[in-house]
């Protein structure tokens, strides 16, 4: 996710709550974000918990906090830190939501993305359905399939694999049909938006 990072970046530097410390928040950004690029999350996790301790950040812009969170919840819920991690991207989801300015641009979608390939990692398959259909009702198809194909389509993968699980195959069986139409319609290489995050893989210790 280095876009996001970059992005968090250029927000912190932008805001009022940028001072003199700022070189070594962004050193933290840019170290959490190679840690988990190398698939060390335990250590981004461990970064991402420092920052939220910096007395600034209440005072830093939407979308930085918005995808803090996103990003804290991603390294959160690979260690299996599930609840944390579950808290973390609805903070993210309410920030993006209560948001009238809209700064965060687009991070609610993707940490409803999250919560829902979360739930679908840990077999709540009940869950995962509630928030894949909240995505779903919120995307226009046309549109989704049409300005977004890689992701629309893998948003219904992760739809039907939930649909499956919940004992819905007949659903299941229709998301997996548009989910496969969707890619053979895009004549380009399709372009993942969001990267598979490992949940569920890295667990570790509870001792912080």
């Amino acid at each position: 996710m280095w876009k996001l990072i970059s992005g968090l970046v250029i927000v912190f530097s932008m805001t009022g709550s940028a001072v003199a410390a700022e070189k070594t928040v962004t050193t933290y950004l840019q170290d959490a974000a190679a840690a988990s690029q190398r698939g060390d999350w335990n250590t981004a996790r461990s970064i991402y918990s420092r920052l939220f301790t910096d007395e600034r950040l209440a005072q830093s812009d939407p979308r930085f906090k918005a995808v803090l969170h996103y990003e804290y919840g991603r390294a959160l819920g690979v260690t299996c830190f599930f609840k944390e991690a579950e808290r973390e991207f609805i903070a993210g989801n309410e920030l993006d939501k209560n948001d009238g300015d809209k700064q965060t641009g687009g991070v609610f979608y993707l940490s409803l993305t999250q919560l829902g390939r979360l739930n679908l990692a840990q077999r709540k398959f009940p869950e995962a359905v509630s928030y894949f259909e909240q995505i779903l009702g919120e995307l226009d198809p046309v549109i989704g399939a049409n300005s977004a194909p890689s992701f629309y389509s893998n948003l219904l993968d992760d739809y039907a694999s939930a649909l499956s699980g919940a004992g819905r195959s007949e659903e299941a069986d229709v998301a997996a049909k548009r989910a496969a139409e969707i890619r053979a319609s895009v004549k380009t290489a399709p372009r993942t938006i969001v990267d598979p995050t490992p949940y569920g893989t890295q667990c570790v210790k509870k001792t912080d």
